[in-house]
């Protein structure tokens, strides 16, 4: 729209600049019933606060660097390493970034640990003892440090599967497949 000024003069008979005004089209007001007579207008819901999105679940093998054998469970809820297979009950469902929940594909089981050194697959909680802070260890592979115990996930060359203190040692290391 054009912008329109007009001179006016002033006190003194002089034309004074006038002040510069714009017309901007308008959006039409949106209609709105008013609520019948003696009731009160029903309440306007406010738009929900946007939510986070939720970490993309990745599914994937994790073989041991020392021994090559894959992180492995079983519907008893034993957690130990075995000759990779490439069955689902070596497939892991990985939440998070930085610190994650593994889910054994097959068994729905989280991987779990205790102050004890067990690590074990059991029902998922979302407790810290099921959460496992990823940390590069090198070589491509990652160390799994227990959020509740702070020992690094580890395994034995007979398979066993335990957390001990964290070393850096190539038993504590993880290879993403």
């Amino acid at each position: 729209m054009p912008v329109v000024a007009r001179l006016a003069p002033s006190a003194a008979g002089r034309a004074t600049p006038p002040a510069v005004t714009a017309s901007w089209p308008t959006r039409p007001a949106d209609p709105v019933a008013a609520p019948p007579v003696g009731q009160a207008a029903a309440p306007v819901a406010s738009p929900a606060a946007p939510q986070p999105a939720a970490a993309a679940a990745t599914v994937g093998t994790f073989t041991n660097l020392a021994t090559g054998f894959c992180l492995d469970s079983n519907s008893s809820q034993s957690g130990y390493a075995l000759t990779c297979n490439g069955t689902d009950y070596q497939r892991w469902k990985t939440y998070g970034y930085g610190r994650v929940v593994l889910t054994d594909l097959a068994t729905g089981y989280c991987l779990d640990s205790n102050s004890a050194g067990n690590a074990y697959t059991r029902s998922c909680q979302n407790t810290t003892s099921q959460q496992w802070q990823t940390a590069d260890a090198g070589y491509g592979t990652v160390t799994f440090t227990n959020a509740a115990t702070g020992r690094c996930l580890d395994s034995g060359s007979d398979g066993s599967l335990y957390t001990l203190p964290c070393n850096g040692g190539s038993y504590q290391r993880w290879a993403r497949g």
